[in-house]
């Protein structure tokens, strides 16, 4: 028998954890970011939903991780042509929980049970953690070297797929501190993706591997282990920040069936076989449409300059990424709009996450937010429409954005104002005074 959240927020409150322990709002008063119903799109979504009254994992932590782990499976056969860059399925989700309550090692174990019924081969051999030194990350994807008939011949690794999970991510930020190690450069190369190797005497080559990581952090190991250098170099800005928290109490366990998890990793399975042989992929004429009108605010540069800024600073590319891996998920060769709406819904909840854990400077991340956006626009001001739209993305009810509008006005320094249109009056804001 399950209790319900809320009954699990009185359980946790006797034993004396507050709010933002449970899951509940953070110390700077950011509610806890809510997963949109399109990010559950198709077969990702549906094996969620199996698996979700049977875990006390979190739901959005194990969807990211389903992306992040078939997308490895696929290989980098697909991808979008963007700017001469190739994007394919590699997604990596930084998932973000209390070191008890985050129940992110649970999200992750819920998962392996379908991708090993899909692929046990896979989850045998080419699932690996213990990140440490760039030369060990190159190792475990590198080429063939040396004379075939010398006794320093290395037959390489055939299978350049690599998924690397590691539960403990802030040792792995705390190696790549270390003088002279030159991990951090090289995973931020692995998400890049292109030939990985070594400067060395003896290098170590990798030609064009598809490494995935799935990183398990808490809110305050990772505050404390990133440094203002390395958000600003982009190590984290590869990542998917999300937020995790344990999702109801099962006393006695889960009880989901081995035959429904055989069904799913089944349908996996073939879906995963069809999608690694898809090479260049393209959006249908709706999809290219929708991705013009969502482009904008994803491109735009509205999280002002701190550490929130630095770690959604890859917006496009990885609202790309993750369409990608919705459509090949879905059995389709083309994004189309049902992808970049399940990709922009996963977006949100990241962005949210990274507003919950970074954005604390006035007590009020979304405040912040609206601040940071309103400041950009300059003299010209901004609008009530934009805001909803390029600001939030839709993701804030008008009550709470009346709200955020009141509070900016209170700060002093701000002005409104209403343009004529042939309609309705637009409402505007900027800042009047110097930052």
């Amino acid at each position: 028998m399950s209790a319900s959240w809320d009954e699990t927020e009185k359980i946790l409150a006797r034993h004396g954890l507050g709010e933002e322990e449970q899951g509940g709002p953070s110390a700077a008063g950011r509610p806890w970011p809510a997963l949109a119903e399109p990010a559950m799109h198709g077969l990702p979504g549906r094996i969620v939903r199996e698996i979700e009254p049977h875990t006390e994992a979190d739901p959005a932590a194990m969807l990211f991780t389903l992306y992040a782990a078939v997308g490895t499976m696929i290989g980098r056969s697909p991808h979008m042509l963007t700017g001469g860059v190739e994007h394919g399925c590699r997604v990596w989700p930084m998932v973000i929980g209390r070191t008890a309550g985050g129940v992110k090692g649970t999200s992750w174990a819920e998962v392996r049970r379908v991708l090993n019924a899909a692929d046990e081969t896979f989850c045998h051999d080419r699932v690996q953690g213990g990140l440490s030194s760039a030369e060990g990350l190159i190792i475990q994807v590198r080429d063939e070297s040396g004379d075939p008939e010398s006794k320093d011949y290395d037959e390489g690794v055939s299978d350049k797929r690599l998924l690397i999970v590691e539960t403990e991510f802030a040792s792995t930020l705390a190696q790549g501190k270390r003088e002279g190690n030159t991990l951090l450069p090289l995973i931020r190369q692995a998400w890049d993706g292109g030939t990985l190797r070594t400067m060395t005497l003896k290098p170590k080559v990798a030609t064009d591997p598809h490494i995935g990581i799935i990183g398990h952090i808490t809110p305050t190991e990772l505050r404390a282990k990133l440094s203002d250098s390395e958000r600003a170099g982009g190590t984290m800005n590869r990542f998917l920040p999300v937020l995790s928290k344990r999702s109801k109490l099962l006393p006695d366990g889960g009880d989901l069936g081995e035959a429904t998890i055989k069904a799913l990793g089944a349908e996996l399975r073939e879906i995963i076989e069809h999608a690694s042989k898809i090479e260049r992929m393209a959006r249908t004429a709706a999809a290219a449409v929708y991705w013009r009108d969502i482009y904008r605010r994803l491109a735009a540069d509205h999280a002002g300059d701190g550490p929130v800024a630095q770690v959604v600073a890859r917006a496009a590319p990885q609202v790309l990424r993750l369409s990608v891996t919705a459509a090949l998920l879905d059995g389709c060769g083309s994004i189309d709009v049902p992808h970049l709406q399940a990709a922009e819904a996963m977006w949100s909840y990241a962005e949210d996450s990274a507003w919950y854990v970074f954005g604390n400077n006035s007590g009020n991340p979304d405040l912040d937010r609206l601040k940071a956006f309103v400041d950009a626009a300059g003299e010209a001001g901004t609008s009530r429409t934009s805001i909803t739209r390029d600001c939030f993305g839709r993701n804030r009810k008008k009550a709470e954005l009346d709200a955020l509008w009141a509070a900016l006005l209170s700060l002093g320094g701000y002005e409104e104002w209403s343009e004529p249109t042939g309609g309705a009056p637009v409402r505007m804001i900027r800042r009047t005074k110097p930052k």
